[in-house]
């Protein structure tokens, strides 16, 4: 579960570098980096999930395609979080809210 959970914060690593978001692409390649426990703490952090400022909340907002993408990957992300229990407490809310606006 890990390595798939790794792999998708390389691709949005990715996504936001496609988009110029520098600030979240360097903190997610610092808890890349820095090993298992790093990436954990990225991937349950309010950096990620939280409200303002946050990638869920604010990053790509003034590209629609990209911010597309990240959210359909930040629904895949947290799903894989919430089958392992691991989870930021508005992990749920932002699937949910990304969920909905898939359909």
């Amino acid at each position: 579960m890990m390595e798939e959970l790794v792999t998708k914060l390389g691709e949005l690593s990715q996504i936001l570098s496609e988009g110029d978001e520098s600030y979240y692409t360097s903190n997610i390649q610092k808890a890349l980096d820095g090993g298992e426990e790093d990436a954990w703490e990225f991937l349950c952090s309010n950096e990620l999930w939280g409200g303002a400022g946050s990638v869920a909340d604010q990053a790509l907002l003034g590209n629609s395609s990209l911010r597309k993408s990240l959210e359909n990957l930040l629904v895949q992300i947290g799903e894989l979080q919430q089958k392992v229990g691991r989870v930021n407490v508005r992990t749920e809310m932002w699937v949910s809210a990304f969920s909905q606006g898939r359909k």
